[in-house]
């Protein structure tokens, strides 16, 4: 199974709040695989953002045309089962040897 890693692209095809629901199926680059309570600069606007410390797990910061819980555009918080690689290399074998004949 892949692995998930930054800078790699993935499809949300999963959210638990209606405000996550309005990202699914839409493309996303991985940003960095956040633990609860920790900051990064947000490379979307250029703020130190913050996973809530109370979060029950580690979350995926991902940014595209995704659009976060509070309504900033860009970026959004994603739990890891609900990304899907998007990875050329990910088909299975009978298909790429569908596109080559």
């Amino acid at each position: 199974m892949f692995q998930l890693r930054p800078g790699t692209m993935a499809m949300i095809i999963g959210a638990r709040t209606v405000a996550g629901r309005a990202n699914v199926g839409k493309s996303v680059e991985l940003f960095a695989l956040c633990q609860p309570g920790e900051r990064l600069l947000n490379p979307v606007n250029g703020v130190m953002t913050e996973l809530s410390a109370d979060a029950p797990r580690p979350l995926w910061m991902v940014t595209g045309d995704v659009c976060a819980s509070d309504g900033q555009r860009g970026f959004t918080f994603v739990r890891a089962e609900y990304l899907m690689p998007l990875l050329p290399d990910s088909r299975p074998e009978a298909s790429r040897l569908l596109e080559v004949r």
